[in-house]
């Protein structure tokens, strides 16, 4: 079903095939060489094909990184956060920018199929991309991982004219678990949460953390149900403190000024219920905030890009999101 703020027609969507994504299965990271391509880690956690990393530069969040629990460096495990960067050519550029956001249930990061390869597809239509190795468990937990996303998003717009972009049209896309950390910084971007001391906050610190737009790929929204959420994310981010439950559901924080919002999700989702979606969709209409939401009839969690399921409806699920994104004026008008 295909719905968008003010519109009731429902549409079904043809079925989709692909592999559900099992988080919770341990994972060892690989570094691609430049030039050299590796495949998916064990397990299918890397969702796709190609390398889990590109040639691409790749900077430090913070100068000193604050926080540090000590542990093994992987590609899917960061010890600190880090940025990959891929920029269209300047005369090519349009001067919007998506910092993604891999799934992996706060536990690993679910690369190249969700960071890597929308990267690559963003760049091949000349939007700036980001990807983020974000901090997450079992080392880390909240508040860290949201600072991490929000200082990525602050120092992607602190460099704004470097990048060749415009600070006021830099999104987010997140999947699964990143999809729980896109819709958190779309809704507690000003929650005024910082590293601890002794970190002392800088310049970055000071810039909004609101994304222009938010995109969820079968995102974790509710954390206060046992029979919607997944235990696994809030488990991870959390550590299971009932406290943080309601604070950390972005559904319940939605308001006027929460960015437009493209979700996308499967009917019959076994990891991430649909329900997430609908009561993030839910939330956005009753604040009046722009919002695109298409149900998969047969979406099973971890699709990404597409790109490997032999179904033209599922494939078509990135193109819509750049349509979105060029309707709310942050990207120019797609051909026809």
């Amino acid at each position: 079903m295909l719905v968008r703020s003010g519109e009731t027609n429902m549409f079904s969507y043809a079925r989709v095939l692909g592999c559900a994504l099992l988080l919770s299965l341990p994972v060892t990271g690989h570094l691609a060489e430049p030039g050299r391509g590796f495949g998916p880690p064990p397990g299918n956690q890397g969702l796709g094909t190609g390398p889990i990393r590109d040639d691409v530069p790749r900077i430090k969040l913070y100068e000193r990184t604050p926080g540090v629990v000590e542990g093994t460096e992987t590609e899917l495990d960061p010890t600190e956060p880090t940025l990959d960067i891929y920029l269209p050519p300047t005369g090519k550029a349009t001067g919007a920018g998506v910092l993604i956001l891999p799934g992996g249930g706060y536990q690993i990061l679910t690369v190249p199929g969700e960071g890597p390869a929308p990267a690559r597809f963003f760049l091949s239509n000349n939007v700036a991309a980001f990807v983020l190795r974000y901090r997450k468990g079992p080392r880390y937990h909240y508040p860290t991982t949201l600072t991490d996303a929000q200082r990525a998003l602050r120092l992607i717009k602190s460099r704004a004219k470097e990048y060749g972009i415009d600070p006021d049209k830099v999104g987010v896309l997140g999947a699964s678990a990143g999809g729980h950390l896109a819709a958190m910084l779309a809704t507690l971007y000003d929650n005024k949460v910082l590293p601890a001391a002794p970190y002392v906050p800088d310049a970055v610190d000071a810039l909004s953390a609101r994304p222009a737009f938010a995109l969820l790929e079968y995102p974790v929204i509710d954390l206060t149900d046992d029979a919607v959420t997944h235990r696994g994310s809030r488990t991870n981010l959390t550590q299971n403190d009932p406290a943080l439950y309601a604070p950390l559901s972005p559904q319940l924080h939605v308001t006027k000024e929460t960015p437009p919002i493209f979700i996308v999700h499967g009917t019959n989702d076994r990891l991430v219920p649909v329900k997430n979606a609908l009561l993030m969709y839910e939330a956005a209409l009753k604040a009046g905030v722009p919002v695109e939401m298409h149900i998969l009839d047969n979406g099973p969690h971890g699709f990404g890009m597409g790109t490997n399921v032999n179904d033209a409806t599922v494939e078509e699920w990135p193109t819509l999101a750049l349509r979105f994104i060029a309707r709310h004026q942050f990207i120019p008008p797609l051909a026809k």
